[in-house]
C-alpha cells in the first residue's frame, strides 16, 4: 500500500504510478467477472452479492427501483447462508446487499430508503469507530442497535479498527494539508506514538510509510515516536499549515528526516505480538457485539480486501462462520481449503449491469469508472 503524494519527485512519482499500475492489472486478473456483466442471464444458482459505503437517497433508490421493477428478491443474511449456494425456485431473483463502515449516511439515507422499499441489507460495523467520535462520520451503537432491531438490517462485524498498517521503513511522504482533506480517515496507517497507538487523520508533518491493511499484512514496522515528533514539532513550530506555502517545505521535512533517522530508527514488530494484534481485531469486536448489541458476530467483511490465511484462522477461532471479501478475492473464494466459508463481492456500481429492463452498459460503466480513477491518485491497497 503507498500514499502517491502530488509534492513527491518525479523519479519517486513514475515509479508510485508504476507500482499502482502493476497492482491494478493484477487485480483486473485476478477477479472474476460474473457473466451476467456480458449481457448473460443469471444462473439459478448464482447469488450476487454488492457492496455500499456512502450513499445518496438518489442513487440508491434508484437501485432499489432497478431491482423492484426487475423481480429481484433483497435477502437477510440467514436466508443467504441457508439458501445462497442453492437453486433459487425457477424465475425467482434473488441479491444480498451489503453496507461497510457503518458511517452516518447509513442511519440517515440508507435505512429510511430500505425502508421505503421493504429491502432488506446487511451493515457490517468497524466497532473501534463506533466508541472513537469522529465528526459524526459513523453511526453510534444506539443506531447500529436501532438497525439490527429494524427487521430489515443485519449487522456483523467489519472487524474493529478498520487499519492500514506500515510494512516497511520506505517513506512515501509527509501528512499535509491537501492530503489530509482528499484522503479519507480510513486512508491513513496506524502510528506509534509514546502513548499508544493513534488512528485516523494524523498531526500535519507526520511521517507516512508504505502500508498495507492490517488483516492482510504480512508484519508492521513500528516507525520511531522520537522521529515522527521532530517532523510534526517542524510544522507546528514553522507556522503550521502556513509552513505548507513555502517552496522548500518538502526539502525542509526530507532534511530533517534524513538528519534524525540514523539515531531515531524504527523496528518491526515481532512475529507473537503482530499475531496478537491481529487477533485482537477478532477479540475487541466480539466483546463489543456482545456489550452493546447481545450477541456475537458470526460473520466478517474484511477492509479493502481479503485477509491473509493467518487471520481467517483466527477469524474462526473467534467463532466466524464467514468471511466476506472483495471482487478481487472470488478466486480465494473458490478455494475450499480456507478454515472458514467465503464470498466475494461486487461493488454496487455494477448493480445496474443485472439482468432485466433498463439495464446498464458494460462499457459505458468501465468508462465511468476508469474515468473517475485516473482524476486522483489514490492511497492504493
Amino acid at each position: 500500500m503507498m500514499l502517491i503524494p502530488r509534492y513527491n519527485c518525479r523519479g519517486e512519482l513514475r515509479s508510485a504510478i508504476v507500482g499502482r499500475a502493476a497492482r491494478g492489472l493484477s487485480h483486473v486478473v485476478n477477479t472474476r467477472y460474473p457473466l451476467f456483466f456480458w449481457g448473460f442471464p443469471l444462473s439459478r444458482t448464482e447469488l450476487p452479492i454488492f457492496i455500499y459505503h456512502d450513499v445518496s437517497t438518489e442513487a440508491l433508490a434508484r437501485d432499489l427501483e432497478f431491482l423492484r421493477v426487475n423481480g429481484y428478491r433483497t435477502i437477510g443474511l440467514d436466508e443467504f447462508m441457508v439458501s445462497g449456494n442453492r437453486k433459487a425456485p425457477a424465475r425467482e431473483r434473488r441479491v444480498l446487499l451489503t453496507f461497510d463502515d457503518a458511517r452516518s449516511s447509513f442511519y440517515e439515507v440508507a435505512l429510511p430508503t430500505l425502508r421505503t422499499f421493504g429491502a432488506r441489507a446487511t451493515l457490517f460495523v468497524p466497532s473501534y469507530w463506533m466508541n472513537a467520535p469522529a465528526a459524526g462520520l459513523f453511526m453510534s451503537w444506539d443506531q447500529v442497535r436501532s438497525c439490527a432491531q429494524s427487521g430489515l438490517v443485519d449487522v456483523q462485524s467489519h472487524a474493529h479498527r478498520h487499519a492500514l498498517v506500515p510494512t516497511s521503513d520506505s517513506l512515501v511522504g509527509f501528512a499535509s494539508p491537501p492530503l489530509l482533506q482528499q484522503y479519507d480517515i480510513y486512508d491513513w496507517p496506524i502510528r506509534r506514538g509514546a502513548g499508544g497507538d493513534s488512528l485516523g487523520k494524523p498531526p500535519l508533518g507526520t511521517p507516512v510509510y508504505r502500508a498495507a491493511p492490517l488483516l492482510s499484512a504480512p508484519r508492521r514496522f513500528l516507525e520511531s515516536p522520537g522521529l515522527s515528533e521532530a517532523c510534526v514539532r517542524l510544522v507546528a513550530e514553522s507556522g503550521g499549515e502556513a509552513f505548507f506555502s513555502r517552496p522548500d517545505w518538502v526539502g525542509q521535512l526530507h532534511r530533517l528526516y534524513a538528519s534524525r533517522s540514523p539515531v531515531l530508527r524504527g523496528e518491526f514488530m515481532s512475529e507473537a505480538a503482530f499475531t496478537n494484534l491481529v487477533e485482537s481485531e477478532f477479540e475487541l469486536t466480539r466483546t463489543d457485539f456482545l456489550t452493546y448489541l447481545g450477541y456475537a458476530p458470526s460473520c466478517v467483511a474484511y477492509p479493502w480486501m481479503l485477509g491473509s490465511q493467518r487471520s481467517l484462522e483466527l477469524a474462526r477461532r473467534h467463532g466466524f462462520k464467514c468471511a466476506f471479501g472483495v471482487a478481487v478475492d472470488y478466486r480465494r473464494a473458490r478455494d475450499q481449503r480456507h478454515p472458514l466459508t467465503v464470498f466475494g463481492r461486487l461493488k454496487s456500481d455494477w448493480l445496474p449491469l443485472l439482468p432485466g429492463k433498463g439495464r446498464a452498459s458494460f462499457l459505458r460503466l468501465a468508462a465511468r469508472k476508469v474515468a473517475a480513477f485516473s482524476k486522483i491518485q489514490p492511497l492504493a491497497h
